[in-house]
């Protein structure tokens, strides 16, 4: 039977996967693997002789990391700007905890020091690490140390973030909606005002640059039984009534300026409101302002939805492929503006395969290109860092030409979980080949310093940024997967909740902690 699934690997691949899928849906006490028990299959499975071609773990891990990159690249660049050297700094604490507690534990039970460096990028589920250790010493042990270090270090963080919430004793539920609002702001609400400030009669919108003082959008103004459409050189006058889009805040602050609210039957006229999906290429990158929609449609744009979040209309907020466009204005300009957005239901349902094939090649590319930090440290990027950077800064540019590198995020999920889940029954089965093998000899101690490895970091960052930073359950979760470099531990993260903040967390810490991995080797092949 061994022979015949290694001479038909893709249908073994396929049944690895489904009974690692089924053995996840078995829930204990709320406790599941879902798709990490792929990997605990795939284990038994490489024990057993079963051997897959390692081209389908190159796929895999293609399609999860670019997946991964689109998903978090329009966010990354402001979470980076925002709090990111935050988060780099708490990666950098797993990485280096990480070395020293590997250090230390290959000194005291009496390990091989080359095999620390192994140890170490095994526990943090790290390949680029382990070329630049095996160059740093030169001995087969670093391999092996990794070999048997690897599994369990993705067992354990695979564990450890599965425990997460319980540890936190947190909801991650109530968490990703926190984490919305925190992103989204407060929701968006209709106000009608009635204009009873003397000091603004006469003037227009422009001149008190409503918009920008008070955070809200006019999409209305009644005036003397006539409803029109606000411009900027509108002028208010004394007894207008207006309808303001914004949230609880913002509208507070309008009518503190503008008078005081109304409540009075605001009759329809000739204006309607309709929703549009921007399908048009030529307006992704856009701002709002450059489409002029008062001056060439006498229309006003209130709101934006995207990826279910409700975003205000502000004159600089630029539209992204796939956005409902909320748009206030006469019905007769309705289907001009139908025209201008494109608003093809088929178009933002269906994704660009040529531009995903593109994407990864420029990643593979990237990955290929050496760097050097002094005349010490030289590494490359490798598939998977060429690879996620290439999905964030094509997800965050969106289009480039007639090419929109961003993909509908039905298509994006299932890259991300196809190539998930073939990683893992891949890497299952070469582990499990040699696994029991190299435990048979120095086993007890090997796992005991990987377990140490592992959790030591995990568990001294957590408890740093819960008791002191006070960071949430998700980006925690990020973090974590992110640190410790691991590509399933994500995929727990990312299941905790639908909230992108895990990948973006991962995506914003990577880098640096692959790159912390590198200068950390070749520092414990020196002791």
């Amino acid at each position: 039977m061994i022979a015949f699934f290694n001479a038909q690997p893709f249908l073994a691949l396929l049944l690895i996967i489904s009974v690692g899928y089924l053995i996840g849906r078995i829930v204990v006490k709320g406790f599941s693997l879902d798709s990490s028990a792929i990997l605990f299959v795939a284990l038994l499975a490489g024990h057993l002789g079963i051997v897959l071609p390692g081209l389908f773990k190159t796929l895999g891990l293609a399609l999860f990391i670019y997946a991964i990159g689109l998903q978090a690249g329009p966010s990354f660049f402001r979470l980076f700007r925002r709090d990111g050297m935050l988060m780099n700094v708490l990666a950098l604490v797993i990485v280096a905890s990480g070395a020293l507690t590997a250090f230390l534990a290959a000194k005291l039970i009496g390990l091989d020091p080359a095999m620390a460096g192994g140890i170490f990028t095994g526990a943090l589920t790290s390949t680029p690490g382990l070329a630049a250790a095996q160059e740093a010493t030169g001995s087969p042990l670093t391999s092996i140390g990794y070999g048997v270090a690897y599994p369990f270090g993705v067992i354990l963080v695979i564990l450890f973030i599965k425990l997460l919430p319980r540890l936190l004793k947190a909801d991650p539920a109530k968490e990703a909606r926190a984490e919305e609002q925190a992103s989204a702001g407060e929701t968006l609400h209709t106000r009608q005002i009635e204009v009873g400030n003397p000091a603004l009669d006469g003037r227009t919108l422009a001149q008190i640059d409503f918009q920008a003082v008070t955070g809200s959008t006019i999409s209305r103004l009644l005036r003397a039984g006539r409803v029109m459409i606000p411009r900027g050189q509108t002028e208010l006058r004394i007894g207008d009534i207006v309808r303001a889009v914004g949230s609880e805040k913002a509208l507070g602050t309008a009518e503190l300026l503008l008078g005081r609210r109304n409540t009075d039957e605001f009759p329809a006229g000739d204006v309607v409101v309709s929703q549009f999906i921007v399908t048009n290429k030529r307006l992704v990158g856009r701002s709002i302002v450059d489409l002029n929609l008062a001056a060439r449609y006498n229309a006003t744009m209130t709101r934006i939805l995207r990826n279910d979040i409700e975003l205000p209309a502000r004159a600089n907020q630029k539209l992204e492929w796939g956005d409902r466009i909320v748009v206030v204005g006469e019905n007769t300009v309705m289907p001009a503006l139908h025209e201008l957005f494109g608003d093809d239901v088929k178009q933002v349902n269906a994704g660009d395969i040529y531009a995903i094939i593109l994407g990864i090649a420029f990643g593979i590319l990237l990955g290929m290109i050496p760097i050097s930090i002094g005349r010490v440290i030289h590494f490359k990027m490798g598939l998977s860092g060429g690879i996620l950077l290439a999905g964030l800064i094509l997800g965050n540019r969106s289009r480039t030409g007639f090419i929109i590198w961003r993909a509908p995020a039905a298509i994006t999920n299932f890259l991300r979980e196809m190539g998930l889940v073939f990683f893992l029954a891949v890497v299952g089965c070469e582990s499990g080949q040699q696994l029991f093998a190299v435990l048979g000899q120095q086993g007890v101690s090997l796992i005991l310093a990987t377990v140490l490895t592992a959790i030591v970091p995990m568990a001294l960052t957590t408890f740093v940024a819960r008791r002191f930073l006070r960071i949430r359950l998700l980006p925690m979760a990020g973090l974590l997967a992110g640190g410790m470099t691991s590509t399933p531990g994500l995929g727990v993260a990312t299941s905790l909740s639908d909230s992108p903040t895990p990948m973006m967390i991962y995506a914003s810490v990577y880098p640096i902690a692959m790159i912390g991995m590198i200068v950390f080797v070749k520092l414990l092949a020196l002791m």
